[in-house]
C-alpha cells in the first residue's frame, strides 16, 4: 500500500437526491460546462476565466476537478437532472482542511435557474460534508450584490456573518464580499 500521507482523504462519490444526481465531472460533460460558462452572470460572479474557452472546460473536467478529488482537498460535483442526465449546475467543496473547514461554491446553468436546483444540491453536499467527511464549518463567500448566491445559502440555513472588505478577487480586482457559514449543529431552515 502507498504512503498514507499521499492517499486521498475521500473517494469520489455519486449521490442521488430526488430530482437531482450529483457525481464527479466526466469528459462527456465538457461541452455542457463550456456552454454554461458562456453565461455573463457566471463569468461575472465566479473565478472562472473570461472569456471561457472550450480548452478551459477541458482542463477543468479532465485535470483540475479530478486532481481536487485525488488530493482530498475538494469535491467538485456535476449536478444532473436525475431523469434526463442533463447538466444543471456545479456544486463544489473546496479548500477542505484537515481541521474541519470547507468552502462551498456553485454555479447554475441559465436554463435551470429558478427551480431550486442549486439550493437542493448545496443542501445535499453540506449534509455529505458534515456526515461523511466530518467537516465542522462550511463557509461561503460571494461578491456583494450576488443576491442569487446569497439566497441559496440562506435557504440552507447559513448564517450571514458579515462583509469582508476587499475579501474576494474577481477578474484581478479585489472586491467586498459577503461571508456566511453553516455548522453541523445549526437548526435546519423552516
Amino acid at each position: 500500500m502507498g504512503d498514507p500521507d499521499q492517499m486521498p482523504k475521500f473517494d469520489p462519490v455519486e449521490i442521488t437526491a430526488g430530482r437531482i444526481h450529483l457525481r464527479p465531472w466526466l469528459p462527456s460533460d465538457i461541452d455542457d460546462v463550456h456552454n454554461a460558462c458562456q453565461d455573463p452572470d457566471i463569468q461575472h460572479w465566479t473565478r472562472i476565466p473570461a472569456p471561457y474557452t472550450r480548452r478551459d472546460a477541458e482542463a477543468y473536467v479532465t485535470e483540475l476537478a479530478p486532481r481536487q478529488w485525488d488530493d482530498g482537498r475538494g469535491a467538485p460535483f456535476a449536478v444532473l437532472d436525475a431523469t434526463s442526465g442533463s447538466v444543471l449546475a456545479s456544486v463544489s467543496l473546496t479548500e477542505v482542511t484537515d481541521d474541519g473547514l470547507a468552502t462551498v461554491g456553485y454555479w447554475c446553468a441559465p436554463g435551470a435557474r429558478g427551480q431550486g436546483v442549486v439550493s437542493q444540491a448545496v443542501g445535499v453536499v453540506g449534509r455529505w460534508a458534515f456526515q461523511v467527511l466530518g467537516v465542522e464549518r462550511l463557509e461561503w463567500t460571494a461578491g456583494v450584490g450576488n443576491w442569487a448566491s446569497r439566497r441559496v445559502v440562506e435557504k440552507n440555513g447559513f448564517t450571514i456573518e458579515g462583509t469582508l472588505r476587499r475579501g474576494l478577487v474577481l477578474r484581478g480586482v479585489r472586491i467586498d464580499c459577503w461571508i456566511g457559514s453553516l455548522l453541523p449543529d445549526d437548526q435546519p431552515p423552516s
